[in-house]
């Protein structure tokens, strides 16, 4: 039996370490089990085969056989980035995937004489950290990262006493797009964020950091999006990182890590040349003893909570500090020192207020420099143009005025400038043209007047000019640009006139550019033919020009191109049954909006994102074809001549359709019940059409939809009870169709509404108070319906429309680069208008032509942020309330064809903005307030027809026939006649009428003459009165 032990670990020993071609089976065998566990797609692994391991790829061996270095690192991870719809996609030309997939075999960490383990970016399915790693005392170096463990860290690498290295990272920066938005504002305004973002491979965490304390010769420690939430609620969190004292490079972004930064741990670290805290939830100021870290050269505090100023630090080449609102920096005192080391200086989206110094020039190594959304004033210094290293400057988003420098050209090695929103002006200078470096130009959304410099078109290395939005002016012949090697050109929303000069015969070659952007160029004619050669063409906008003629096949077949956007023109005629689109960064786009295009819609839409037919005069049924495109996201075919059902193929199970307007054409039928599978949609417009029967409960999936508008048709029913589901709804109009019933009380609870048009139906019964607590709800319109009862007395709610809008937007939806907003029909000044765009200022209060009952409320005042108020054609009885007079933004008032008594309010002669009044066939009376601005509405008195006992009104009491108006406030005597009418009333019914005739013998002259004129008053009051 003992010579039977003794064998078997002769034999395991002989089969471990026997050297078989140089390479020990042992660990061949654990390298071979390693593989087994694992797919390998792309055959990373096809050299791990025969018997000398040291061979295979990725394997190296020592001197002796020994295998020290596995090195499986993913050499082409899948690049993946943050589209603006805010998706996570592919961004890499390599279609193969070369991540190894799978668990990791214990025995590979029988490989003990291993010195470097590179594992990183690979997939390793959300496994645990392998425990057994921590027999791997000999790694100098060993890279686990981004490589979807998940886990939680706690002693698996307190052994490796040896290690000069390690990254456990589990998130990565990858390019942001969807920061980039647009504010719908009246002027509209682009918001750009930051364009990096994290995104986990995994999920690793650490309750504690007291693994690192045997660690001692660490270099290089990179925990990237390891969470360390936990850990660093003690105030001592990082006191194990503090005995790292040969520390080079620490790397802690993205780690959830809370409170102040740990400077006194930090101080110990005399080696430490990078602090990456990026993208952490740090709260305190910058520590000016960071200045003792002599070594520190880069310091990245990227996206925290910090506040305060920055420290003068010396020794910094690199320093960030962007997306830190909570900080201010004055950029006067910051540059009042030297800074000759700092080289990259990144203050985005904090707070400067300022002007840019001309001491920044005093940083003479500086080669970036950028300040977005910084709120920096002033002009550019012309100093600025003396940092001759400076290679990117961008300033974007701020409130720069005054001109481009003229010494520009002073900017030897300058690549890239942007200074995107801000207020600059004047002309480009010609100086730029003398900057032989620049690569990328970008002065869009300024003030800029006069022509584009054409000799910009001739800069050697410039790939990207974007001018759009200033006020530039001039002709640009198409073939300057063919000379030029643009990869992207932006020209829109100048005075610039884009011509076709047709001399593009030659060089077409060297001009392939990826974007062109010419809307509202003033072009003209046909679209250019050389466009056809444009192989490397991504997006294309034409919109808003003058172009014609039929649009060319051969547009659809770029081999690049992804949008397209040719609205706004008159192209005519058939288009190509068959669209097909190119994938890109970008949503694939088709805009051909507003033209003159005719016959059948397109049957064949491949790889379309967006797809706007809109305002044409295309015939024919909606190809079923459309609903089945997979990853289509918005559709309009508005105010077309379309006709028939809506295709049951639309929202298939895996559809991501967020937009459906089919608005403005002539389909029948009903509803399909497949729209209940659009779980993505967020606006559905089948309004202006001839569309029957009810609203489909299947529709309750759809509890993202913002917008829901069913107008103009022939639905029936009681209120459809499905739009219960939808809490995020904005926007609801129902009107025109044949609802009929009590309007639901859960309306009250969308508290998200903004727009309720239910008019022209034929609801029935009292409106419900839970609408006047939408707080958001800035129109609503139930008129032409049968309602009952009183107007609901708390108007309180209605937060949105008691005051008037500080900042006007628009109210609509952008996504995937298009615009989709609401409209709006409303009756005011007693016109119908059709609002193509609604803006905030559009508020509104119509509950005219029902059968409602009682008295106005007096909190109708609070309402004074609306501008119309229409309560007419229904039984209101009582007086006008004098709180209208408080509603200070009414332009239109309608109080006509009710039964309202008393005299009009004189508060309604202050409202300055009033332009149309009409208090027609009530039974009002008294005189018609003066005022030099009330007196010019309706001067031919068509505002108070129907008034009998009105002084004043065409139809009514002569006003000299009953004496002084009791309206004129001037008259010092009208106080003490309506004192002493309240007298004679009193007192009439105290002593009779005998007793009165007594008195009118005991007192004086001037008295009875004022006693009589008052009883005249009653009797005229008593007779207006009537019916």
């Amino acid at each position: 039996m003992w010579l039977k032990k003794v064998f078997c670990i002769f034999a395991t020993l002989f089969y471990r370490f026997s050297l078989v071609g140089g390479c020990y089976e042992g660990e061949r065998a654990a390298l071979m089990s390693f593989k087994s566990l694992l797919t390998d797609p792309s055959n990373r692994l096809s050299s791990w085969k025969g018997e000398n391991c040291c061979n295979w790829k990725g394997i190296k061996c020592s001197s002796s056989g020994r295998v020290v270095a596995v090195n499986l690192r993913n050499p082409h991870p899948v690049k993946v980035m943050i589209s603006i719809n805010n998706e996570v996609i592919s961004n890499s030309n390599n279609a193969s995937d070369f991540a190894l997939k799978g668990a990791i075999s214990p025995l590979l960490f029988s490989l003990d004489h291993i010195q470097h383990l590179d594992l990183s970016l690979n997939n390793f399915m959300f496994s645990k950290l392998p425990a057994e790693i921590s027999n791997l005392t000999k790694l100098t170096y060993l890279n686990l990262s981004n490589a979807m463990f998940q886990d939680s860290i706690d002693m698996q690498f307190s052994n490796l006493t040896s290690l000069r290295s390690l990254d456990l990272s589990c998130a990565n920066l990858v390019p942001d797009y969807s920061s980039v938005s647009v504010s719908l504002t009246l002027q509209p305004k682009l918001d750009v964020g930051t364009f990096l973002s994290f995104i986990s491979y995994g999920y690793l965490s650490s309750p504690n950091l007291r693994w690192l304390e045997g660690l001692r010769h660490l270099r290089y420690l990179v925990m990237t999006g390891v969470d360390l939430s936990k850990a660093s609620e003690s105030f001592h969190w990082a006191k194990p990182v503090s005995s790292l004292s040969n520390l080079i490079l620490l790397r802690l972004s993205n780690c959830n890590i809370s409170g102040r930064i740990p400077i006194g741990q930090l101080l110990n670290l005399t080696s430490l040349s990078v602090l990456d805290m990026r993208a952490d939830i740090l709260t305190s100021t910058i520590p000016a003893m960071l200045s003792n870290l002599t070594t520190l050269s880069v310091l990245d505090f990227t996206g925290n909570d910090i506040d305060g100023h920055i420290p003068y630090l010396p020794q910094l080449e690199q320093l960030y500090v962007s997306s830190n609102p909570a900080m201010t920096i004055n950029l006067v005192s910051m540059f009042s020192a030297s800074w000759s080391k700092l080289k990259f200086l990144d203050i985005s989206f904090t707070h400067v207020g300022g002007t840019l110094p001309s001491s920044l020039s005093n940083s003479t190594s500086l080669t970036f420099f950028q300040a977005d959304g910084c709120s920096i004033q002033g002009s550019i210094p012309s100093s600025v143009t003396k940092l001759k290293k400076l290679r990117t400057l961008t300033l974007n988003d701020n409130n720069i005025i005054g001109q481009l420098p003229v010494s520009m050209s002073s900017l030897i090695s300058l690549r890239y400038l942007s200074l995107i929103q801000n207020g600059l002006r004047g002309h480009i200078p010609t100086s730029i043209c003398q900057i032989l470096s620049l690569e990328y130009l970008n002065i869009e959304w300024n003030e800029l007047t006069g022509r584009l410099p054409l000799c910009i078109l001739q800069l050697p290395k410039l790939s990207y000019l974007s001018v759009n939005k200033n006020n530039l002016n001039g002709n640009l012949p198409l073939s300057l640009l063919q000379k030029s090697r643009l990869d992207l050109i932006s020209f829109g929303i100048n005075g610039l006139s884009v011509e076709n000069d047709n001399q593009y015969q030659h060089a077409v070659q060297t001009f392939q550019p990826k974007v062109m952007e010419f809307t509202s160029c003033n072009m003209r004619g046909e679209i250019p033919e050389f466009f056809s050669n444009l192989t490397s063409l991504v997006i294309l906008i034409l919109a808003n020009n003058s172009l014609s003629g039929a649009i060319p096949y051969w547009l659809f077949n770029l081999p690049a191109l992804s949008v397209l956007d040719l609205s706004m023109n008159n192209f005519e005629g058939v288009i190509t049954p068959t669209i097909q689109m190119k994938s890109s960064l970008f949503p694939s786009i088709v805009n051909l909006a507003r033209n003159k295009l005719q016959g059948p819609i397109p049957t064949q839409l491949e790889n379309v994102n967006v797809i706007d037919l809109s305002l044409n005069n295309f015939v024919g049924s909606i190809p079923a074809q459309i609903g089945e495109i997979p990853a289509i996201k918005s559709i309009s075919l508005s105010g077309n001549k379309i006709h028939g059902p809506i295709p049951e193929s639309f929202c298939q199970s895996t559809n991501v359709l967020q937009v459906l307007d089919l608005s403005n054409n002539s389909l029948s039928g009903s509803i399909p019940h497949s729209l209940g599978n659009c779980k993505s949609l967020i606006y559905l417009n089948l309004g202006q059409n001839k569309l029957t029967g009810s609203v489909p409960e299947a529709l309750e999936r759809v509890t993202r939809l913002r917008c829901l508008d069913l107008n103009g048709n022939e639905f029936e029913g009681s209120f459809p009870t499905v739009i219960e589901k939808f809490q995020e709804l904005e926007i609801l109009n129902l009107a025109g169709n044949r609802f009929k019933g009590r309007i639901p009380k859960f309306i009250g609870d969308l508290h998200h509404l903004r727009i309720l048009v239910l008019a022209s139906n034929s609801f029935n019964e009292s409106i419900p108070e839970g609408v006047m607590k939408l707080e958001n709800l800035q129109f609503i319109s139930l008129s032409r319906n049968k309602l009952s009862g009183p107007i609901p007395e708390n108007l309180e709610g209605l937060k949105k429309m008691m005051k008037a809008q500080n900042q006007t937007t628009i109210l609509g939806y952008y996504y995937s680069l298009k615009f989709t907003g609401a409209q709006l029909e409303i009756v005011t000044k007693g016109q119908t208008r059709f609002l193509v765009s609604v803006y905030s200022y559009n508020t509104g209060f119509d509950v005219s032509s029902n059968a409602l009952t009682g008295k106005i409320p007096e909190k109708i005042g609070l309402l004074n942020g609306i501008p119309f108020l229409n309560l007419s054609h229904n039984n209101l009885t009582g007086l006008i309330p004098k709180t209208i007079g408080e509603m200070i933004s009414l332009e239109s008032l309608d109080l006509s064809y009710n039964q309202l008594t008393g005299e009009i309010p004189v508060t309604l002669a202050t409202l300055d903005f009033l332009a149309y009044l009409n208090l027609s066939c009530n039974n009002l009376s008294g005189r018609i307030p003066t005022n030099p601005h009330f007196d010019t509405l309706h001067l031919d008195g068509t505002a108070y027809i129907g008034n009998r006992y009105l002084c004043g009104s065409p139809d009514g009491l002569n006003c000299s026939k009953i004496g002084p108006s009791t309206t004129e406030t001037t008259e010092n005597t009208y106080d003490q006649e309506n004192v002493l009418f309240i007298v004679v009333i009193f007192s009439g019914f105290v002593t009779g009428i005998s007793g009165v005739f007594l008195l009118l013998y005991l007192i004086d002259d001037n008295w009875r003459n004022r006693y009589w004129r008052a009883v005249d008053k009653i009797v005229l009051k008593i007779v207006n009165c009537k019916p």
